[in-house]
């Protein structure tokens, strides 16, 4: 039984636990106005921080190098980013095009993760042409039984 200084409190007297619908409980993930403060705080200097980590690198800093390669390279690179392939040739069968993807990223001209996305996408869409070479030959078939 609950009383009316108990939904005041938001507690139960006999638990001490907070009851529902208690407005003191937020949603997960959502942030407090001191937090969303030091988020934006931490935005605005975030390319002073990564020009005072990139000078100290090049004084020969090891633990700038490796913070900047763990935490800052990543968070700064662009995500989803057009990539030009260099040699394509036209009209490239899809081992062309993964031979082409494989040898940038050996290159260092696109990233590991942005070369995973790519043979993903070459896989796909040779599944879906062979798909489609595969139907219209038991079509031919089928109209040759006729």
């Amino acid at each position: 039984m609950t009383t009316e200084n108990d939904e005041e409190s938001g507690k139960d007297r006999v638990t001490g636990r907070f009851l529902p619908g208690h407005k003191g409980f937020k949603k997960v993930g959502s942030r407090s106005k001191v937090s969303r403060q030091a988020i934006d705080t931490a935005n605005e200097h975030a390319a002073t921080a990564m020009t005072m980590l990139v000078g100290k690198m090049m004084a020969g800093d090891i633990r700038a190098a490796e913070i900047l390669l763990r935490y800052g390279v990543d968070a700064f690179l662009p995500k989803n980013r057009p990539v030009k392939l260099p040699d394509v040739p036209e009209n490239p069968t899809p081992e062309q095009l993964a031979k082409t993807v494989l040898q940038a990223a050996w290159a260092g001209e696109i990233s590991p993760d942005e070369a995973k996305q790519l043979l993903e996408a070459i896989t796909a869409s040779k599944g879906i042409i062979e798909d489609a070479d595969l139907l219209r030959r038991v079509e031919q078939l089928e109209s040759a039984k006729r």
